[in-house]
This record gives C-alpha cells, structure tokens and sequence, in this order.
C-alpha cells in the first residue's frame, strides 16, 4: 500500500475494518501529532483508559506483547501507540521481537507508531529513504497496514493557516505577513505555533503587524544557524558562542530549543553531504538533484559546499551524534533545555580530527 495522506490515513484507521497497524511520520512533527490525537478522539472518545501509550525510547516489549495478544470484550478496538521509536537503534533480537508482535496482533487490536519528533529518515531524489532497520519496520507496515508521511507545508499553506488560527483567537494578520512568518519559522509548524502565540498576545485582539514581526520573532533562523554551525566547523569558540546567543535571545523555552535543534541538525547534515560530494567530485547540481533540494533551499547547498573544507567526514558525523543525543535528553530529562544545547555546543568544538572528543 502507498503512502497515504493525513485524511486517508484518519478515514482508513477510524473506518468499519481498519488495518492492523500504521506508521505515522514526517517533517510536520506538529501535523503527525494532531493526527494522533484526532485518532485517539476517534476510536477512544478521549477516555485515557482506552489506549495504552509506549515509550519508544525504552520500549517494554514484554509489555506491547501482553498488551497486543487480545482486545477487551467491553472496547471496540485495543489501541496501541509508541511514540518516537527509532528502530535503527533497536539491537537485532528486539527489532526481531518486534516484527513478531506486529504479525501476531490480535483482533480489534491497532498498533500506531508514531514519530513526532526524530528525523527517521532523508530526502533523495524527492523521495524519503529511511534508515536500514527503520526501512524494513517501514516496508512490512507499508504492506500490511497504512504508511503516513507528513511533508512539511509550503509558506502558503503554512500562512492560510497562520490566518485561520489569528482569526479564531480574535486576530488578524495580511496573508504577505502571515507567510513572512512562516518563511522566518522555515515552515516549521511547531516554531510557527510558538512564534504566533507570542505575537497574537503582543496584538491582543488587533492587527499582527510587521514591526510586532520583526520585533518578536527570530530573523534569519536558518542563515543563524549556519553561521553557529560554520563556526563549530572552524573550532571558532567565541563566534560559535556568539552564535549561540543570537539563536537563543528571544526565547528559551524548550520548544523553541527543540526547533532550534532540528535546523542546526539539518544544518549539519547539509555539511556532511557537500563533504561527501566535495570527496566524490560532484557538483552543487549532482548534490540538489540527489537530495532533492527544493528552489528555496539551494542556498543552503552553495554555502555547505564553501564551509565544509576544513572538517572531516568523522568530525561531521560525531558532532550529528552529540545533537541526536541532546535532542533526546531535551525530551526525556530535567536539565534546561538551553544549557543542554550549550553543552552540546562545547563539545562539538572540542571534536578532534578523527571524531574524537577530547574535553580539557
């Protein structure tokens, strides 16, 4: 079965036979969540009783197995939900036990995996290619179940909706302003939702202006980001720093540090792919036609490829690992989420040549 959008996926799930099992996913990390809770409302009423929520950064498959084998005689469905599971990391007899839980569901059970957060898979040639464990939990859904992907929404979309939201809050804001902001929050739909709230309680029932815009919201956010990121590639401490305290200047609240994550992340991978290129001779033409890079993001590719010179390929993929690493204890710990980044920032300058970390 293809991959299904975000309407079929609720019509197919909430429908007289649903399938077993669906993988929902995307860069719309905001999208997949409302999906989710749309199903939930669905199929359980909202009763938080009715479903059974894993945490796929530890998941107990002792648990999911007990809890897949069978549906209660007083619920119309036994709805299972693991959130952010990244089967990559899953040693080989879990993601062996997990395939056996997933063709061995009971009737009226539905098992949901569900990845709000983490970036499982890369764009290549416009299409996503998922990690080797990832890709094989993937194919057995995508055949036996309902694939979803949400894709991030072009500034359009992203600015009708910006509009609709300020209007039921009492709000309003020009469809060039609204799209402005979402090109500022790179149609991020989770930094989009952080940045109007602030902006809609700055209006306070008026008109969201440009100067509210421009005094509110982070500009540049991607281009910031870069500059930290180049930064962290020359081993610049004061400029990577510096960086930082632009990025982080306007907010600190965990969402936005989480947004500020994904684009560094991003960012990162963007380096690591014009390294790569730059090693195989390719082009900046080879490097947007294999990867897919949009119009408005060729910039991106031009500037990789003049900043990746003087890192190295180990380099790269250990300083991906520390923010994959911080991304998580950002969701799963107490430390603030600002400090973590920091943090995660002092180590990347110190990564030696060879990918080493080497703390003084």
């Amino acid at each position: 079965m293809p991959k299904q959008t975000s309407t079929e996926t609720f019509r197919m799930l909430t429908g007289e036979h649903p399938p077993k099992c669906a993988y929902l996913c995307g860069e719309d990390g905001a999208a997949v969540a409302q999906l989710e809770q749309r199903i939930i409302k669905k199929l359980t009423g909202g009763d938080v009783l009715a479903y059974t929520v894993f945490d796929g950064r530890d998941l107990d498959l002792e648990r999911l197995a007990e809890s897949s084998a069978f549906c209660s005689m007083f619920q119309p469905v036994n709805l299972l939900i693991i959130r952010d599971l990244d089967a990559d990391l899953l040693p080989p007899s879990a993601m062996n036990t997990l395939m056996e839980i997933l063709e061995g569901l009971g009737d009226r059970v539905l098992l949901l995996i569900v990845i709000r957060s983490l970036n499982d898979y890369t764009i290549k040639r416009g299409e996503p290619v998922f990690a080797p464990k990832v890709q094989t939990l993937v194919r057995y859904i995508e055949k036996n179940g309902v694939l979803c992907i949400c894709e991030k929404k072009s500034p359009q979309q992203i600015g009708k909706q910006i509009q609709e939201r300020a209007k039921r809050h009492g709000c309003e804001i020009a469809p060039a302003d609204a799209e402005e902001l979402a090109n500022r929050c790179l149609c991020d739909s989770i930094l989009v939702h952080t940045e109007l709230d602030k902006l809609m309680a700055c209006a306070d029932g008026s008109t969201i202006t440009p100067d509210m815009i421009d005094a509110l919201t982070a500009p540049q956010l991607e281009s910031d980001a870069f500059q930290l990121a180049r930064a962290v590639a020359n081993r610049n401490r004061t400029g990577a720093l510096q960086a930082l305290a632009v990025l982080t200047a306007r907010s600190e609240d965990s969402k936005t540090i989480l947004g500020l994550l994904a684009i560094l992340s991003g960012t990162f991978t963007d380096l690591y792919r014009a390294k790569a290129a730059q090693e195989a001779a390719k082009q900046a033409s080879d490097l947007i036609l294999d990867f897919g890079y949009p119009k408005n993001r060729e910039f991106a590719v031009r500037n990789a490829l003049q900043s990746c010179r003087s890192i190295t390929m180990p380099q790269l993929r250990t300083c991906i690992q520390i923010l994959r690493e911080t991304d998580r204890a950002c969701k799963s710990s107490r430390t603030p989420p600002k400090l973590l980044l920091e943090q995660a920032i002092v180590r990347m300058l110190h990564v030696q040549k060879d990918g080493s970390e080497v703390l003084r």
